[in-house]
């Protein structure tokens, strides 16, 4: 019989090769993120913290509007096992040069009032590289969804609970038709954060929130509520085989999303369905009718 600390030595010791690879590059993801925005507080003394952000994450894309600079960047979102993309503003066209497409950075940025992203320091992370790629490259021994069950995502969206307060939203377009088929009308309509001038014209900034709602007698769907950076959301309106659906298309730099909305009549809900929402997109060319 083994002694009993040689017994608890050898449960602690099949205990910690349990632990999975992906499980230690999270904690040293954590420990690295500490230290290194330890530095950068310390080392922004002088500025307003409380504003801005810190990140690590691989850039994808660098992106030219007229004279404005942007990068998206990839990053782990809350929850470690997911990544999410974030596009930034880069206000120094020298520092926007200087950045390297497919390369991994520490980064600073501020949040603006109207939800944008704009970069303040950034300096390359081959760190974060290497914990990053072996975190990914494990991804694959997870199930993966075929590309059928992909399609076959649905969203159901019930009435909110509360009306959104669209007093200092712009509208954009309304329309009246009775789209859950109870003879009664219902009301679509599209609102943004963007204002307009002493015009009438609107003034758009790099990016604002879009809002697209149903409303009838009692309750209100909120379809669509979401940044939209460099771009826009259309909306149609059609039958098929006597069903309503309402077809969304969001565009943007890094975004080009269709998605199709019809109605739940035993649940009383909204049912949304994204028919096209490619990953990683980089729009090079948009036609234009003038």
């Amino acid at each position: 019989m083994l002694p009993l600390n040689t017994l608890n030595d050898s449960i602690m010791k099949k205990d910690g090769e349990k632990m999975s690879k992906k499980s230690r590059n999270v904690t040293i993801i954590v420990i690295i993120l500490v230290i290194l925005g330890a530095f950068y507080v310390l080392k922004n003394v002088g500025e307003n913290r409380n504003q801005l952000k810190i990140i690590s994450g691989l850039v994808i894309e660098k992106n030219k509007t007229g004279s404005s600079h942007f990068i998206t960047v990839e990053t782990f979102g809350e929850n470690e096992n997911e990544i999410e993309k974030l596009v930034m503003k880069v206000e120094n066209e020298s520092q926007w040069k200087a950045i390297e497409k497919d390369d991994y950075y520490f980064m600073t940025y501020t949040v603006k009032d109207n939800s944008s992203l704009v970069l303040k320091e950034i300096e390359k992370n081959d760190t974060f590289k290497t914990i990053y790629e072996s975190i990914v490259k494990e991804e694959p021994e997870e199930e993966e969804e075929t590309e059928e069950e992909v399609r076959e995502k649905f969203t159901a969206i019930f009435p909110s609970s509360d009306k959104l307060d669209i007093s200092q939203l712009t509208l954009l377009d309304r329309e009246n038709i009775d789209f859950n088929g109870d003879g009664k009308i219902e009301t679509i309509s599209m609102f943004t954060t963007a204002q307009r001038d002493e015009n009438g014209e609107m003034m758009w900034d790099d990016g604002q929130k879009w809002f697209l709602l149903i409303n009838d007698e009692d309750n209100e769907y909120v379809l669509f509520d979401d940044y939209v950076q460099l771009g826009m959301l259309e909306f149609w309106v059609f039958t098929s085989k006597d069903e309503y659906h309402i077809m969304t298309l969001q565009t943007g730099s890094a975004v080009l999303k269709l998605s199709d909305y019809t109605f739940d009549y035993e649940k009383g809900s909204f049912v949304k369905k994204d028919i096209f929402n490619p990953e990683f997109l980089n729009v090079i060319y948009n036609s234009t009718i003038k």
